[in-house]
């Protein structure tokens, strides 16, 4: 039956960044979830920037159907990273994603496209657009990432694809479903 995923953060929409990797392994390899000090984030999922969590479970058509409908509206688009940001003292440390108003916008239209699913199940109603470094930044960690980024200038990827993902019993994430970018043929 579809609906409501049994455990939250079970699902989520994502841009999945898989391509960044080379510069997060770093401090994604020693990082653990809350909740999750079995496994670094590293193993769980690939680099990425939420855009909504929870989401549908895999077999809502429906929901995957709504999710095209946000996706035809954007064209897929070119993303930098240039400067590290941290939630609070000791909080995640992030990248933050430009163009910020381009990925904000679709954010809040996947967001707006699906009020059964608050994000973060209301924790977050206004989330940040980010992608993760490190859950738990200590204190020179935010200086180690912006001198990496320094040193390498911007990081840039290409995003044409909203990406469903879902944990598995082995509490890593997988690709369930993706939704191209721009208006597709019918």
């Amino acid at each position: 039956m579809s609906g409501v995923p049994a455990s939250p953060h079970a699902s989520g929409v994502i841009l999945a960044l898989p391509q960044l990797a080379a510069f997060t392994a770093p401090w994604r390899a020693t990082s653990y979830a809350p909740g999750h000090p079995s496994m670094p984030v590293e193993r769980r999922f690939p680099p990425h920037v939420t855009l909504l969590t929870p989401f549908a479970e895999a077999d809502d058509q429906q929901a995957l159907g709504r999710l095209r409908r946000v996706a035809e509206r954007h064209r897929p688009f070119d993303l930098s990273f240039s400067r590290a940001q941290q939630f609070g003292p000791g909080g995640a440390v992030w990248l933050a994603p430009e163009p910020h108003d381009l990925v904000r916008t679709l954010m809040c239209q996947v967001i707006e496209a699906f009020p059964e699913y608050p994000p973060y199940e209301g924790l977050h109603p206004e989330p940040v657009p980010h992608l993760t470094v490190t859950t738990v930044g200590e204190a020179d960690t935010l200086a180690q990432v912006d001198a990496a980024l320094q040193q390498v200038g911007p990081i840039r990827t290409h995003v044409s694809e909203l990406g469903v993902w879902q944990r598995d019993c082995d509490d890593v994430w997988a690709l369930i479903a993706s939704v191209p970018l721009g208006p597709q043929p019918r």
